[in-house]
């Protein structure tokens, strides 16, 4: 669906590397790619995209 995908989220922009949506499971696929290691904030600002697109963008 989209490359660098851009939200807004409390007046501060973010992006989300890869956005893939699956017609068969009917659901978002959030990627985004790091380089080193994996940290704790990596691991929060993956939820929030989650969390962003639960509330905001996923239909009943």
């Amino acid at each position: 669906m989209a490359r660098q995908k851009r939200i807004t989220f409390d007046g501060e922009h973010y992006y989300i590397d890869l956005v893939f949506y699956n017609y068969i499971l009917k659901c978002f696929v959030l990627i985004d790619l790091k380089v080193g290691k994996l940290t704790h904030q990596d691991i929060g600002q993956m939820q929030m995209y989650v969390n962003f697109y639960t509330r905001e963008l996923m239909n009943e």
